[in-house]
């Protein structure tokens, strides 16, 4: 009965960051298919495949006589993006998508509905080069149905949900070349899971009996980390980009933007 209790103990490991971005994408398209030529404000939808294919996470609390564990969790998030900007230089942005995870085959989960805020600025600009930052609050809340110990289901029979939030800042550089912009970020990353509520109702798959086990809250292991991108530009009014994260997580991330 200790497995079972440890393991749920790290069932609310589930989820990581999200798309950081062109430090300098407030100022990369300057026409939009409606406002031509542009004005002092602007609007972009864009949309993302983002896939953290390794976090870590830890224990956010010791409990006496159980080792303190890691669990490595996989997340794929699909979503769109609208964004405002004004006078090319600050962006705010909503964020509505999908979110669902695996972590150490063994929890698994189906999509569930994920949002986000934020805001990115340009903080410098000269001629082709930008220094911008980006901050972001993201939140879902993730509902499994069942988890896998020693290849065996042990069935949920209660409410039970593991409740996300994170707050995560980057600032970086960016340089425009013609149709390409290259650019690198330093993150940090806040994020932690919550599960609603701490006791979870779980059937046993060998016998007929339900039991009580208690769950708490965990952290992302490492906070500092590091974006690699790059933008593809077509005539300022569309981009295409690919993103690489590393450190505090591994993610790959690939974005389209339309500017109006």
């Amino acid at each position: 009965m200790r497995r079972v209790f440890f393991f749920f103990l790290l069932a609310a490991a589930p989820l990581s960051a999200i798309l950081i971005g062109s430090p300098g994408q407030p100022s990369l398209q300057k026409d939009g298919i409606v406002l031509t030529p542009p004005s002092w404000w602007s609007f972009r939808v864009s949309y993302f495949d983002d896939n953290i294919y390794n976090q870590r996470f830890r224990d956010e609390y010791k409990i006496e006589d159980i080792t303190r564990s890691r669990s490595v969790v996989k997340l794929s998030t699909y979503a769109g993006q609208l964004t405002l900007n004004f006078t090319d230089r600050l962006d705010l942005y909503g964020i509505l998508g999908s979110s669902r995870l695996k972590i150490d085959d063994e929890i698994f989960t189906k999509r569930c509905f994920s949002w986000g805020i934020g805001t990115k600025v340009v903080i410098l600009r000269e001629g082709n080069f930008f220094l911008g930052a980006d901050l972001k609050y993201f939140e879902t809340d993730q509902k499994p149905t069942f988890f896998v110990v020693d290849g065996l289901p042990y069935n949920i029979i209660s409410d039970y949900r593991l409740k996300y939030h994170e707050v995560q800042a980057a600032v970086g550089c960016s340089y425009a070349f013609p149709y390409v912009a290259p650019y690198i970020s330093a993150s940090y990353l806040a994020s932690k899971i919550e599960p609603q509520p701490h006791i979870v109702l779980v059937r046993l798959p060998q016998i007929d009996m339900a039991v009580d086990v208690t769950s708490k809250s965990v952290l992302g292991d490492k906070r500092w980390g590091m974006a690699l991108g790059l933008s593809l530009v077509d005539k300022e009014k569309a981009s295409l980009a690919v993103e690489w994260r590393l450190f505090n997580q591994n993610a790959l991330d690939v974005n389209a933007e339309l500017r109006f």
